[in-house]
């Protein structure tokens, strides 16, 4: 199986290689656990290698998390020049019954999301897209049947162009709790947050990845200077 480098230190070794190429992997984690700052160093290190990536934000401004990553020194905006990135700017206007996504730059609506990521995807050849939270997409969908479709629709098209992508989920499972889309998606990735002898300990934990041995005991992570690492040797008490 082809794998593709998370561009994470530890998480590539806790997978056996990387990602499987073409897979579609949910990453879930609440307020403040890394999960964009994740992202953005895969799509960075995978521009690094000459794999470019489209990144969509349907929630905060392109220009907040801009500002937020600066101090990594990725140069998004540079890769984005030189179309190694592609960055989309949307967000999400619910209204009675759904939902429409619109452009931050021109103010306009998207009419087909789809349309829009796969045209992205074509402008710079991309083999790697990132949506920043597939939360968004859904959560305005009363209608179960629908948002599973919408979901399933997005993720096979996905595939189908041949794309390694990571989804963002604000959505944590709790009491054994399982949410549609980690049933559709080929890997479930989670980020938690637990107070250990009064310090903040960050673990990562791979709950499920189609087709490929992982380690599934969860390790610590931090994020520094260097961006995300993650420690896969050690032991973590839960």
């Amino acid at each position: 199986m082809i794998r593709v480098s998370t561009g994470v230190e530890g998480l590539d070794e806790m997978l056996g290689g990387g990602f499987p190429k073409r897979r579609v992997v949910l990453l879930c984690g609440g307020p403040g656990a890394g999960k964009t700052i994740f992202c953005l160093q895969f799509l960075s290190a995978a521009a690094e290698r000459g794999e470019p990536g489209v990144y969509v934000t349907l929630e905060e401004p392109m220009s907040f998390i801009m500002e937020n990553i600066d101090a990594f020194g990725w140069n998004l905006k540079e890769k984005e020049s030189s179309n190694r990135v592609r960055l989309l700017n949307l967000y999400t206007v619910p209204y009675v019954g759904g939902s429409e996504l619109r452009d931050r730059e021109s103010k306009g609506p998207t009419l087909s999301f789809i349309r829009e990521v796969i045209s992205a995807v074509e402008t710079i050849d991309a083999e790697h897209v990132v949506i920043d939270p597939l939360t968004s997409i859904a959560i305005h969908e009363q209608r179960e049947a629908l948002k599973r479709y919408k979901i399933s629709e997005l993720f096979t098209e996905l595939r189908k162009i041949g794309c390694t992508s990571i989804f963002t989920s604000e959505i944590t499972s709790s009491n054994n709790e399982f949410y549609m889309e980690e049933f559709l998606a080929d890997g479930v990735i989670r980020l938690d947050k637990t107070i250990q002898n009064f310090n903040l300990m960050k673990t990562i934990r791979i709950e499920k990845m189609r087709g490929v041995k992982f380690d599934e005991q969860p390790r610590r992570y931090v994020i520094d200077e260097r961006g995300f690492t993650v420690y896969h040797t050690e032991r973590v008490r839960v």
